[in-house]
């Protein structure tokens, strides 16, 4: 991308306001993720809170400007570079608050995620994704990415233990899922948005193809794409739009914040190993076990 133009440039200083640089040396700095890609932005833009994101997104609708969103930059795959204008959200977003003895936590997309796990451990309680990339990863990345890991199975991924999240929305909205009157909210601010989730809600409920196929895919591990299982399990839009953000790419929304339910730390570990006669019989006790 060319240097970004004086209006442009200008455009963004009064959204973010001494948070848009174009030095070379911070261009090239994020101008690679954990993949073989190499591209350089424009600008790098820095904001310091959901308000300044919110006004972003805002801006970005209104000029047809493409934004990417850039956290710990453990991607294998290429989703934290880009040749426009990248958001660093890691920076300014590391506030992390242990709720409930360690039964919650509230944390921002900037915190790497084995920070949180070391907060939880006096407790006994840590996230129950886990990622290989732990420590590096950010909160930021596990919810776009949809990241979980050896361990947690489908029970304990992001999608299950997610409780409620704060997301600035493409339009400029701020919508905290886990207010009373969330959803409420989101109709009156996005009415298009809140009908259009629940007409997707019933056009899926209403297919018993669709139903078959998404309670067949998410029976197992999976975490590629939108969790549309969420269509499924939850009724109302601001529920529903809370689980679609969990691997969304940032394509949705901006996560601002996130809380989630921990899970117990077992004070035991151990490691065995069981010899079946056969592939059937080990198979027949993976319930079980």
């Amino acid at each position: 991308m060319t240097e970004l133009s004086a209006s442009a440039r200008a455009g963004l200083e009064a959204v973010v306001p001494g948070g848009v640089t174009t030095r070379a040396a911070d261009r090239l700095r994020m101008a690679h993720d954990a993949s073989h890609y190499l591209l350089h932005p424009g600008a790098v833009i820095t904001p310091s809170d959901a308000g300044q994101v919110a006004a972003l997104l805002a801006y970005g609708g209104r000029t047809g400007t493409g934004l990417t969103f850039r956290s710990g930059g453990t991607s294998l795959s290429g989703q934290a570079v880009t040749d426009r204008l990248l958001v660093d959200v890691r920076r300014r977003f590391r506030d992390l608050s242990v709720l409930d003895d360690g039964r919650r936590v509230r944390v921002q997309p900037g915190v790497v995620l084995r920070h949180v796990n070391a907060r939880l451990a006096p407790y006994g309680r840590k996230l129950g994704p886990d990622p290989a990339s732990e420590s590096a990863c950010t909160v930021g990345g596990v919810i776009a990415n949809n990241s979980s890991g050896m361990t947690c199975g489908i029970e304990f991924n992001t999608y299950r233990t997610l409780e409620s999240l704060v997301l600035a929305l493409p339009s400029g909205t701020v919508l905290d899922t886990g207010a009373p009157d969330a959803d409420a909210r989101l109709r009156a601010a996005e009415p298009d948005l809140h009908a259009g989730l629940l007409r997707l809600r019933d056009r899926v409920r209403g297919d018993s193809d669709s139903v078959r196929r998404i309670r067949a895919q998410y029976a197992m591990k999976n975490t590629m794409g939108y969790g549309v299982n969420a269509f499924l399990d939850h009724d109302d839009p601001a529920d529903l739009l809370t689980r679609l953000v969990v691997g969304s790419e940032g394509t949705l929304a901006f996560v601002a914040s996130a809380t989630f339910r921990t899970v117990p730390v077992h004070p035991h570990a151990a490691t065995g190993l069981l010899v079946f006669d056969s592939l059937g019989a080990a198979m027949a006790a993976m319930p079980a076990l």
